[in-house]
C-alpha cells in the first residue's frame, strides 16, 4: 500500500524512500485513494520567523485537523509532528509520559492545542515530538541555514549566542524513527550537544577558521537560566548527526567545486 508525504518542501520530506508519494501542502487533490500512512509534515518550518498567532493557529490547528478528518478514513495510520519545545521548561530527561512544561509562545500553544484535539477525537493518529533537527534543507533565517550557507559557499556570517547545550539531530534520523513508530513518542539522542562546539567541529572538517568566517552578535546571554532537557534514552547518536551533516555538505561542495575532492561522494538522500 501506498505511504504519502504532505508538504515537499519540508526538510523531512527530503530523508523519505523514493518510492513515497510527496505532494504540497497546497491545493491537495483529495482523491479517495487509500494509503497505509500518511505523513503531515508541511508546518515544520513554520515556527518562531513568523510569529503570527493566526498562522500558526490556522496552520497547526485548522488546516492540520482538515486534513486528519479527511484522511483518517483513507488511510492505517497518520502521522503529526508536535515539538520537543512543550517540555522546554524542564531541567531533565523527559519522555512522552512526561507532563508538558514550557514557556509559551504562539507556536507552542498551537501544537498543544492541536495535539489535545487529536487525544480526544482521533484513533488512528501518532503524534511524534521530534527535538531540534536541521540539514541542508533548512530554511533561510534559522541558525543552521546560515552556517551550512558559510561553510558550503565560503561566507562570512554573523549570528546570536551559541553557547548552550541542545539535543540536536539530523531529520534522516527523524524520519528513520517515523517509519517505525507504532505510538507517540518523543524523537531524540538522548545527548545534549554545546550547539557553538558542533558549530566549530563543522567549520573545521572544512579547513575553515570559524573566527575567520563568523561574527558573534551576543547582545545578552541567556545560558545561565536555560533549561537543559533531552530525551530519556541512551542512543547517544552525535555520530550519526556528524557524519551526516558532513555528507551533505560535502555533496554540495563538491558539485561547486569538485577539485576539492578526489572522486564524487555517493549520494544517500
Amino acid at each position: 500500500m501506498k505511504n504519502l508525504v504532505i508538504g515537499n518542501t519540508s526538510q523531512l520530506s527530503y530523508y523519505f524512500p523514493n518510492d513515497y508519494i510527496k505532494i504540497s501542502s497546497r491545493n491537495i487533490e483529495f482523491t479517495n485513494e487509500q494509503y497505509d500512512r500518511v505523513y503531515i509534515c508541511f508546518a515544520e518550518q513554520r515556527t518562531y520567523i513568523q510569529n503570527n498567532k493566526n498562522i500558526f493557529y490556522d496552520t497547526n490547528i485548522d488546516y492540520t485537523s482538515n486534513l486528519i478528518d479527511y484522511y483518517s478514513n483513507y488511510s492505517n495510520k497518520i502521522i503529526v509532528y508536535g515539538t520537543s519545545e512543550l517540555w522546554n521548561n524542564c531541567n531533565c530527561a523527559i519522555d512522552i509520559q512526561t507532563p508538558f512544561n514550557y514557556k509559551s509562545t504562539d507556536y507552542i500553544d498551537s501544537k498543544k492545542f492541536i495535539i489535545e484535539k487529536i487525544k480526544n477525537n482521533y484513533e488512528n493518529v501518532i503524534v511524534l515530538h521530534p527535538f531540534n533537527f536541521n540539514s541542508i534543507h533548512r530554511k533561510s533565517g534559522f541558525l543552521f541555514s546560515k552556517i551550512f550557507d558559510s561553510i558550503i559557499y565560503e561566507k562570512h556570517i554573523t549570528i546570536g549566542n551559541t553557547y548552550f547545550y541542545r539535543e540536536l539531530l539530523h531529520p534522516k534520523f527523524v524520519v528513520e524513527q517515523s517509519i517505525k513508530a507504532t505510538e507517540d513518542q518523543v524523537i531524540g539522542s538522548g545527548r545534549v550537544i554545546f550547539v557553538n562546539d558542533f558549530i566549530r567541529s563543522l567549520y573545521s572538517y572544512f579547513s575553515m577558521s570559524y573566527d575567520d568566517f563568523v561574527t558573534e552578535d551576543i547582545k545578552e546571554s541567556f545560558t545561565s537560566n536555560e533549561k537543559i532537557f533531552y530525551l530519556k534514552s541512551k542512543q547517544f547518536l552525535y555520530n550519526n548527526l556528524y557524519n551526516d551533516t558532513i555528507r551533505e555538505i560535502e555533496n554540495i561542495k563538491y558539485k561547486i567545486k569538485p577539485e576539492l575532492f578526489g572522486t564524487p561522494l555517493k549520494n544517500n538522500y
